[in-house]
C-alpha cells in the first residue's frame, strides 16, 4: 500500500483510539480511517496494529475487514 505522506510525529495510542472511534455507530467513518492510515508508512501501520491489539484485545486487520466493504475490499 502506498503512503501519501507519512507523519514523523504521531501517537500510536491516539491513532488506535481514533480508529476504534471510527468503527462506532451505525456507519464506519471511512474518511477518518483514511486520514490516519493513508498518512502512515508501512512500519507505522504495523505499530498502530500492535497498539490497537494491546488496547482493545482485537486484531485491527480483522476489524477493518469486518467494517469495510465495496471499494475497500
Amino acid at each position: 500500500m502506498a503512503t501519501l505522506l507519512a507523519l514523523e510525529d504521531f501517537s500510536l495510542g491516539e491513532d488506535a483510539m481514533a480508529l476504534n472511534k471510527a468503527f462506532e455507530g451505525w456507519s464506519t467513518d471511512r474518511k477518518g480511517m483514511i486520514r490516519i492510515l493513508g498518512h502512515r508508512n508501512v512500519d507505522q501501520r504495523k505499530q498502530i496494529r500492535l497498539a490497537y491489539q494491546e488496547i482493545y484485545q482485537e486484531d485491527l486487520n480483522k476489524k477493518l475487514k469486518s467494517e469495510l466493504s465495496g471499494d475497500f475490499e
